[in-house]
């Protein structure tokens, strides 16, 4: 009899042991913390194992200040904007010339009698003065009128896609101050409940600092450059000055009509410093130019003799400026939590700018599958819902009664290699420490597999579990177990001594 006590007592040991610290000895399938203490654990995006293929928008980021800001500034022309011009007396006399243009793929429109424009980058006042430089200078108007007047913007607008929107479309941006929950309500509001996040996509101008391209300092009015620039002739130590309008209210009390010095008094009053030549007059007294103070002054010289010579002063270059690079940009990607914009954070409610891309995608649809010891096997829907692992496994009905805990694998699909060829990864992960919260859940994927295993002693534990019976209420058993042939005459042994 000791014997088969010992033996007893060392099964149910070793029962123990291969049960480890499960929650229930007999039943390693009843999985979960049960302990009054709560804790806090993360959920993984990956299993951390391969390099997994970067989910969409990766690298968004969260909202700046300075995208709560609105700019207002005049409006800059872009390729595909439609202008409307209108000069006065330009074609006619006493009417205004009225047309309409397209800005062309390479920002500039065709003006008659004016030829091209250059008209992408400007503002309209920008624009009316550059038309209106060009009228004049070009001798055809005097003193010409232009207005300019934006008709339909191409630049303004914005677009908005996604399953997450009833409406996708490109719209207008009417105002400076134009937000997103004005974009979204004019796009028919988010009205999925599987979406978590919306992605604005945003192009900025690469920083300086960042870039080795080098642009001048003021963009806006760079230098002019000549092929040959001419040199402009001071004196030393005298500042640079630009002496074209004095030199013209200097010259005026002594000018003559008739002598061909005043041609060249004239010519000379058009170029930025006298050249060096003979300026004396053969019949009448000669006008000699100096700079006094930086300012030229007309000093009269007697016609006796030869007029001194002007000396030809030191000459400084401009140096050229550098040419301007074209303005390059980079993409850039905002990630706004819907819950947190429609519970009215002000910080995810920024500023929509033209050209911004709005991405409302709905979170994973697809399927997962489930083999094992599970009680429902094959392949299970996500419906867009964020899943983990332990609500896959709820989904998939819970593991039945052979399952292993600590045994369950998650084969995940991580993209094609170099050779084209799909690849996986096999993980095997403890669904009961991740029960108890001493590991963190992950979320399940599309076309994820995962399989839940068994022990050895699962069977056993299963046929232990169920070895016992209990009844209740009224009722009449009777067994009959035991026949004469074993114990004798007496059906019903008299000790128990002759069970063993």
């Amino acid at each position: 009899m000791r014997k088969y006590c010992g033996l007893c007592i060392s099964a149910s040991l070793a029962c123990l042991m291969m049960t480890g610290c499960a929650n229930d000895i007999l039943d390693p399938t009843q999985i979960g913390r049960f302990r009054p203490v709560p804790v806090v654990n993360v959920i993984l995006e990956n299993l951390g194992v391969a390099d997994e293929p970067d989910s969409t928008y990766s690298g968004a980021e969260e909202p700046r200040p300075e995208d709560l800001i609105s700019y207002e500034q005049d409006y800059r022309f872009g390729i595909g904007d439609v202008v409307r011009i209108s000069i006065y007396e330009l074609l006619r006399e006493g009417y205004p010339f009225v047309n309409d243009y397209v800005v062309t793929e390479t920002g500039r429109i065709s003006i008659p009698d004016i030829g091209p424009v250059l008209s992408s980058g400007l503002t309209e006042r920008e624009l009316e003065v550059e038309i209106a430089n060009r009228l004049s200078d070009g001798g055809i108007l005097r003193n010409p009128s232009v207005t300019v007047i934006l008709l339909e913007s191409q630049s303004r607008y914005f677009s908005i896609y996604g399953a997450g929107v009833t409406r996708s479309g490109r719209y207008p941006i009417p105002r400076y101050d134009y937000r997103l929950t004005d974009a979204i309500a004019l796009a028919g509001d988010v009205g999925q409940y599987n979406v978590t996040n919306m992605f604005i996509s945003r192009e900025v101008p690469v920083d300086s600092s960042d870039s080795p391209i080098t642009v001048p300092v003021n963009t806006a009015s760079p230098i002019p450059v000549a092929p040959t620039p001419a040199p402009i002739q001071v004196e030393p130590s005298t500042p640079v000055v630009n002496p074209n309008e004095e030199l013209m209210e200097v010259i005026q009390p002594f000018a003559q009509p008739g002598p061909s010095s005043l041609n060249q008094s004239s010519k000379v009053a058009n170029e930025t410093a006298p050249q060096a030549a003979d300026m004396a007059q053969p019949d009448s007294d000669s006008i000699e130019w100096i700079i006094e103070n930086g300012q030229w002054k007309a000093i009269r010289r007697s016609s006796q003799g030869a007029a001194p010579a002007f000396s030809q002063p030191p000459t400084i270059s401009t140096p050229a400026a550098p040419p301007l690079a074209p303005i390059q940009t980079v993409t850039r990607v905002i990630k706004i939590p819907v819950d947190r914009l429609k519970g009215g954070d002000p910080r995810y409610d920024i500023i929509i700018r033209p050209g911004d891309r709005i991405s409302v995608p709905v979170d994973v649809i697809g399927e997962f599958f489930v083999m094992g010891n599970v009680n429902r096997v094959g392949p299970l829907n996500i419906t867009g819902r964020p899943m983990t692992l332990k609500m896959a496994i709820a989904t998939a009905g819970g593991l039945n009664e052979l399952a292993w805990p600590k045994k369950v694998e998650v084969i995940r699909r991580i993209g094609r290699n170099k050779a084209g060829l799909m690849q996986e990864e096999t993980v095997m992960v403890d669904l009961d420490k991740i029960a108890k919260g001493q590991q963190p859940d992950f979320f399940i994927k599309q076309y994820d597999l995962i399989n839940v295993g068994t022990h050895g002693s699962s069977r056993f534990l299963a046929v232990l579990r169920n070895a016992f019976r209990a009844t209740y209420g009224f009722g009449l058993v009777y067994d009959r177990n035991f026949q004469e042939i074993d114990f004798g005459d007496d059906p019903i042994p008299t000790s128990f001594r002759q069970i063993f």
